[in-house]
């Protein structure tokens, strides 16, 4: 007996980008990321994410932004990774405090600033370099600094 092949997709759904390690994908005006074993629907998280595991030079960060839904945009997700994500916040090298303590302190300093560079982003890739612009490692360090954080 053959085995009958089931299309799981969809209708409307669009696959965007997809490698061996990457898979993205747009149901309607929803975002879907599979990055590893992460999975999110989060446009910040995910390119949070991505800045740190694919090269400058990929095509993904000429995929362009299209009806963004600000409600779906959580800036704690994306500054848990622009902030050092698992390497820094599980094994507390360079914070004192785990994440759950600081998060909030992130947000309100950072939180719409994430939202505002999505909204006014036309590419993944215009969110990266504002991302490494803005909210770069340093200045995420000198805040964490400020707010005694860092060790």
């Amino acid at each position: 007996m053959k085995k009958r092949k089931v299309d799981t997709k969809l209708k409307g759904s669009n696959n965007l980008y997809k490698n061996e390690f990457i898979d993205i994908s747009k149901e309607g005006d929803e975002y879907f990321f599979e990055i590893g074993s992460l999975l999110t629907n989060d446009i910040g998280e995910a390119i949070s994410i991505m800045m740190r595991k694919v090269d400058n030079n990929s095509e993904i960060w000429n995929l362009e932004i299209n009806d963004i839904e600000v409600e779906k945009i959580t800036p704690e997700k994306s500054l848990y990774w622009l902030s050092g994500g698992n390497d820094e916040w599980q094994n507390l090298e360079n914070y004192n405090k785990p994440w759950s303590d600081c998060y909030l302190e992130f947000q309100e300093e950072f939180g719409m600033l994430i939202v505002n560079i999505i909204k006014k982003s036309k590419t993944f890739g215009d969110v990266k370099n504002k991302f490494i612009r803005m909210l770069n490692l340093h200045t995420l360090y000198d805040f964490a600094l400020s707010k005694n954080m860092i060790r």
